[in-house]
């Protein structure tokens, strides 16, 4: 089953040690994996419709120093809908209102209304489907990304029709949604000074923050199943949390 990756700092930051393990757990999910970051409204997406463990540019991703944001999503792909290509391969983006936002998703929902969408998919995934119905909702009901109870409304809305655990952002906001049923489980460690040493779960790693990140940095990093050895919460099945500069500002 697929898994999921999000996180939201301060300031920029690089995701190589979340990403290291993460990638890891393409090995069980190896039908593609992604990574997206955020320059602003801009959103920039690597992603391949292999397995992240044999991919030299997921090796590149992890590795390349300037690779920095205050936002990532990142996914590693189970093939449920849709075949094993390109296009199906989340995270998948859209331009609205003026920013690129991006969003990744695990779970399978089945008869999702398709008709009367303003956003379309171009490939055949339910979560692409399920993307595109969502900024639909944005747009006709006037949604600001600060409104986050309503979005969390429409989440729910879109939960009946079957599981969903999702992460998406528009650049400022990094937006989190466990599945109501709690499926496949949705996770969420805090970041900041004092730093110590952490250890990966999925590889053989250890690293002394202390020696990576400056003091006044701090943030969220959250995944499907805890990552490293740090302290990590779940969050609660059928509600929403909105992260914004690394700090939690709406708990559902």
């Amino acid at each position: 089953m697929c898994e999921l990756l999000g996180l939201s700092f301060n300031q920029p930051a690089r995701c190589s040690l979340s990403f290291r393990g993460f990638r890891e757990r393409g090995l069980h999910n190896p039908d593609g994996w992604g990574v997206a970051r955020f320059d602003g409204p801009v959103c920039q997406v690597f992603k391949e419709p292999v397995t992240a463990v044999a991919s030299g540019l997921a090796t590149f991703v992890r590795d390349y120093e300037p690779f920095q944001s205050r936002v990532f999503i990142a996914h590693v792909r189970w093939a449920s809908r849709g075949e094993v290509a390109l296009q199906n391969t989340h995270p998948f983006v859209r331009t609205f209102r003026g920013r690129e936002v991006a969003l990744a998703h695990n779970g399978t929902l089945r008869g999702l209304p398709a008709g009367s969408l303003r956003f379309h998919p171009v490939g055949r995934t339910d979560s692409e489907l399920v993307f595109c119905r969502l900024l639909t909702r944005l747009s006709e009901e006037r949604i600001g990304f600060a409104h986050f109870a309503r979005i969390e409304a429409v989440l729910r809305e879109l939960n009946r029709y079957g599981t969903l655990n999702l992460v998406f952002s528009e650049g400022e906001h990094l937006f989190v949604y466990r599945d109501a049923g709690g499926y496949n489980g949705l996770c969420m460690t805090r970041r900041s000074a004092p730093f110590g040493e952490v250890r990966l779960r999925d590889d053989d790693w250890r690293i002394d923050l202390g020696e990576e990140k400056r003091p006044d940095q701090r943030g969220h990093v959250v995944a499907t199943r805890p990552l490293t050895d740090e302290r990590w919460e779940s969050l609660v099945p059928g509600a929403l949390v909105a992260l914004a500069a690394g700090e939690v500002v709406y708990r559902g």
